[in-house]
């Protein structure tokens, strides 16, 4: 239960963030969609990969302060839901903007 309230809310909070940034640049909220969540999903993955710069940065950051080499173990790569959630916007965002401009794609 918490995994998908975990991908609605993503959803829901890309959703926002995308309206926030039509509103702002006055635009088409489908026209911005599908470039914000290609980017959404890119930022989501380098933040949340377990294995990427990101962690291993932190973790150099931690034994540069502390002065104790930590023991390097080789992660396994797991996605999180919130990746699976900005994965889930896209292809909604790509299927409602075919939808949309379906008369464009048909012609």
């Amino acid at each position: 239960m918490r995994k998908i309230i975990t991908l609605l809310i993503t959803v829901a909070s890309l959703g926002i963030v995308n309206w926030i940034i039509t509103f702002l640049f006055n635009a088409s909220f489908i026209d911005i969609a599908i470039p914000f969540g290609i980017v959404a999903i890119f930022i989501i993955y380098i933040v949340t990969n377990k294995s990427g710069t990101k962690s291993r940065q932190m973790d150099m950051l931690i034994q540069g302060q502390t002065g104790i080499k930590m023991d390097f173990t080789q992660r396994v790569n797991s996605v999180s839901f919130v990746f699976i959630g900005s994965l889930i916007y896209f292809l909604l965002t790509l299927a409602v903007s075919f939808f949309i401009y379906r008369e464009y794609f048909i012609n």
